[in-house]
């Protein structure tokens, strides 16, 4: 950090001694600002509403979920399924006069 940063950090406010009238009219103006803006309340803008939760249920969203739950573990069983059969097949050792699918002789 350089020197000037620091003693700007450091540095009291001093009254001036042979202020001109017009410094002193900006210097009340100032003053004065800041002191209705600190007395004013915060204005944050305000949170968007949440939807409230309600227990009516709409029938065709219910069977749409309850479909969608019910068919889940049928998908993870038929990819498991295809996963084990994959697995099964690469661990068979091939056939003598099978060719490999570079075309190349199995051994």
């Amino acid at each position: 950090m350089s020197g000037e940063a620091e003693n700007h950090a450091k540095t009291a406010i001093v009254p001036v001694q042979n202020a001109s009238l017009a410094e002193q009219v900006a210097t009340a103006a100032v003053l004065e600002d800041m002191q209705k803006a600190s007395l004013q309340p915060l204005q944050a803008a305000p949170a968007p509403a949440a939807a409230p939760f309600s227990w009516d249920l709409d029938p065709r969203e219910m069977l749409k979920l309850s479909s969608e739950v019910m068919t889940l573990p049928m998908v993870f069983w038929s990819t498991g399924l295809s996963l084990a059969y994959s697995l099964w097949l690469s661990s068979l050792p091939s056939a003598g006069g099978t060719t490999d699918p570079i075309g190349q002789r199995a051994a």
